[in-house]
């Protein structure tokens, strides 16, 4: 004899919340997924600063509008070092060429 029975389980539903403004990110593809790279809080596309051109299925870097805003400060000076920095790279190679 099969007795059919009905079983009930308790389900849970994942929701993710921009860590910025609050509203509700839809959770799906590993692309969907925006942390800030420096402050690692979950991001709606409303509150991304900044990001990075990716190739590829995943996203490239990618800063909240606070981090990219502090950074006001320092990329011109990072700019300026990795030009020198090449430029010692060229002059390295150059000697090394003779």
């Amino acid at each position: 004899m099969i007795k059919k029975t009905t079983i009930l389980k308790e389900a849970t539903e994942l929701h993710k919340y921009c860590d910025v403004c609050g509203v509700e990110i839809r959770i799906g593809l590993a692309c969907s997924v925006v942390k800030c790279g420096y402050c690692k809080k979950d991001l709606c596309e409303k509150c991304i600063g900044h990001e990075e051109p990716s190739w590829g299925d995943y996203r490239g870097q990618i800063w909240c509008n606070q981090c990219w805003i502090i950074g006001d400060e320092y990329r011109p000076i990072i700019e300026q070092h990795i030009s020198e920095v090449e430029r010692l790279y060229e002059e390295w190679q150059k000697k090394c060429n003779v």
